[in-house]
């Protein structure tokens, strides 16, 4: 995974670039400020001064007026399986009944859930992005590829799974394009394999104002599961969908042209790091104004900062822990 934050200049400060995703909301203060390791926060870093730029409710205030505990911290239940889809050997939808609330948190774009079998131990925790949230039945959707060992021992499964979230960080520049939000506003969406079940959700949520166009690469995957999931209503909402293997020659072309005539506010990569680089450099030169979103494909296995597997050094000596931080510079994309 390559991001212009992390060959950042040294005098750069952090928190210029990036913020904590759960900074300010129910799931903060998290284990982070515990430990002393706060993304956002210099007081919960061990400094004896504020310099955090945060504009939200203070984080050590409410450290310390929650006898400094973690706030809310995610724990596992177990969710019935509504209903299993097997669409190739290797690839199965769940849906889940998770009740309304969570249900309704698990569908901003973005989110993921750990799942995991009943009784398995927590080394089969696996992240498995939402692909829809149906807040009326309480369910969510969940599409799995199967490739090794957890999600093999997830097929296993027919009456319930463990499941704990969600958690937020699954696209990296999202919260920019969820932030400015106006009417006709023109996304698109590239999406390769099971990247398109984050599509899915991205789409659910931004298509009562958006205009959205999508390219879809459905090697690896199904294409009834993209007819599945996307309904009468989705499809009225999409301008375009276009179905292409990215590593054609032609493609990269097809893509610039629509990208000049359509002029998008907003391009969304849901690829391989392969792909992410290389059309997130055709979209900075086409279309350099536009707001830049990726999906998050370091390797996340607590999903709550603790683990180090997702942790990446930067100029300067810092470690930035790339399930919970959020970019918030395009220029940083």
């Amino acid at each position: 995974m390559s991001y212009g934050a992390l060959d950042a200049s040294k005098s750069v400060p952090t928190q210029n670039i990036m913020n904590c995703i759960d900074a300010g909301t129910e799931n903060c203060p998290c284990y982070l400020a515990v430990t002393g390791d706060c993304l956002v926060c210099s007081r919960l870093q061990g400094k004896h001064y504020c310099d955090c730029e945060w504009h939200g409710v203070c984080i050590y205030n409410e450290f310390i007026q929650g006898n400094r505990k973690v706030n809310n911290p995610r724990q596992d239940f177990e969710a019935k399986i509504v209903s299993k889809k097997l669409y190739k050997e290797d690839l199965v939808v769940y849906v889940l009944d998770v009740g309304k609330g969570f249900a309704m948190k698990a569908g901003r774009p973005g989110s993921y859930l750990f799942v995991k079998a009943r009784g398995a131990s927590g080394f089969y925790d696996i992240p498995i992005s939402v692909m829809k949230s149906d807040v009326e039945q309480g369910y969510v959707h969940l599409a799995i590829k199967v490739i090794s060992t957890k999600t093999k021992a997830l097929m296993q499964e027919e009456e319930k799974l463990l499941v704990r979230g969600p958690y937020r960080n699954g696209i990296q520049g999202l919260s920019a394009i969820l932030a400015k939000r106006k009417k006709e506003t023109k996304t698109l969406i590239i999406a390769k394999g099971i990247g398109i079940a984050p599509g899915i959700l991205i789409n659910q949520a931004l298509m009562a104002k958006d205009h959205i166009d999508m390219i879809i690469d459905t090697e690896k995957i199904s294409d009834e599961l993209v007819s599945d999931y996307m309904d009468d209503e989705a499809q009225s909402a999409i301008g375009t969908i276009k179905y292409m293997a990215l590593a054609d020659e032609e493609a990269e072309q097809v893509m610039e042209s629509m990208m000049r005539v359509k002029g998008y506010d907003n391009v969304i990569l849901l690829v391989s790091d392969y792909y992410i680089e290389k059309l997130g450099a055709l979209t900075k030169r086409i279309l350099p104004s536009a707001n830049l979103a990726m999906s998050n494909n370091f390797h996340i296995c607590c999903g709550e900062g603790l683990c180090g597997s997702c942790t990446v050094d930067i100029p300067g000596g810092k470690t930035i822990k790339m399930c919970k931080c959020q970019f918030h510079s395009k220029s940083s994309l």
